[in-house]
């Protein structure tokens, strides 16, 4: 069976949806710790803390950006928006 490329499917956009609010979360949460870290050791922040900031902003980002993409195919093609499939591993069926 071969996985041509195609509109995203309601599940994967309520899949999009929720990621974007989870990830959200996530980034809200990691930001507060390091706010709070920053102003309790007067500017002085463990790297870490930062780094697990940092990551969490740009998981935030791709997950907006991968949530924008319109279709859904084989393989990623970010150029085109296109997810790959295996974004969607819950949501696939016959195994594609």
């Amino acid at each position: 069976m071969t996985f041509e490329i195609r509109l995203k499917e309601q599940a994967e956009l309520d899949f999009d949806k929720s990621d974007v609010e989870d990830s959200r979360i996530k980034m809200n949460a990691t930001c507060k710790d390091f706010v709070t870290e920053f102003i309790d050791c007067e500017g002085e922040v463990y790297y870490s803390t930062a780094m697990k900031a940092m990551n969490c902003v740009w998981q935030n980002e791709q997950t907006i950006k991968h949530a924008g993409y319109t279709k859904v195919g084989p393989y990623w093609d970010h150029d085109a928006g296109v997810a790959g499939h295996w974004r969607y591993p819950h949501l696939r069926k016959n195994d594609e």
